[in-house]
């Protein structure tokens, strides 16, 4: 497997340097044990992720390589990313490919801990390329912990806390069709926002099923309504979400509007700032005992 990995992290190499593909014919020694597990993700990632113009080579002070899972607001951003860059590569569009491939080290540290550990294996950096697969599976498992998210979760943004809990509701599921059934319950709380009133405009979730599968769902208020919430105030409804796997995650968030009272009359509350107040991940699992 090892050979098969450095035969395509040389092509990769050779990619880097033009559009022409070459096999070294130079003996290089074999990598360290170790590293024989070459993740088939990362050598597809770094083989598209290398095509560029000569003498573009990975900066690594361009995005610190840094332990991290996409946040919900750049996760559907990530993931059309790497599918435009696998059309790019299919179609060998190489200048959108370079264009795309930047946008995705940006966005996604797990892209630049696979390309970091191709360069640093091609480069014969072995120490190196440990190290940035010790990352990429911290990253993985962190993203494997957000998939068994517990039922509830609870955030703060700018003083407005959301609450939210899941519950499978198993006489409304059917199994056998692929049909899962879940409600949740969220309450917003006002609990120290700076403005003296804040309104709920909208809201964007982005709801994954176990089999990775994302949607995203946005619209004007919650439930028909755009409540306003002084301090202290609080909001709760409830809604629901079908999947077509036994377990998924939701996330999102609420776009507010802060309000001040008007100097002319007390009763009027003028519109200042907009902003985002997060949802945090939670999930939505037929198989719990709960």
């Amino acid at each position: 497997a090892m050979a098969h990995a450095r035969c395509d992290v040389v092509a990769v190499a050779a990619a880097r340097g033009g559009l022409s593909r070459h096999r070294s014919t130079r003996a290089r020694p074999r990598a360290p044990a170790r590293l024989a597990r070459v993740g088939r993700d990362a050598v597809k990632t770094t083989r598209a992720m290398a095509v560029g113009k000569p003498g573009d080579e990975f900066d690594a002070s361009r995005g610190a390589l840094t332990r991290a899972v996409p946040t919900p607001s750049t996760k559907r951003i990530v993931k059309q990313l790497r599918e435009e860059l696998e059309r790019c590569v299919a179609e060998e569009d190489f200048a959108r490919c370079a264009e795309v491939r930047d946008k995705l080290l940006d966005a996604d540290p797990k892209a630049r801990h696979e390309r970091a550990m191709a360069l640093a294996i091609e480069e014969e950096r072995y120490a190196d390329a440990a190290r940035a697969r010790d990352e990429i599976r911290a990253i993985e498992a962190a993203e494997d912990a957000l998939e068994r998210a517990p039922s509830r979760s609870s955030c703060v943004t700018r003083g407005i806390r959301v609450d939210v809990e899941a519950v499978y509701q198993r006489l409304r599921s059917a199994p056998a069709s692929n049909a899962f059934f879940h409600t949740y319950t969220v309450t917003i709380t006002n609990e120290n926002n700076d403005a003296d009133a804040v309104q709920l405009l909208s809201r964007s979730w982005l709801i994954t099923d176990g089999q990775g599968r994302c949607e995203t769902v946005k619209g004007a208020g919650v439930i028909g309504q755009q409540p306003t919430l002084r301090k202290g105030q609080s909001f709760t409804y409830a809604s629901a979400c079908p999947l077509r796997t036994p377990r998924g995650t939701m996330e999102g968030f609420y776009r507010f509007v802060e309000f001040t009272v008007s100097e002319h009359d007390e009763n009027e509350l003028v519109p200042r700032d907009e902003f985002d107040a997060e949802i945090s991940t939670f999930g939505l699992d037929a198989t719990s005992d709960d």
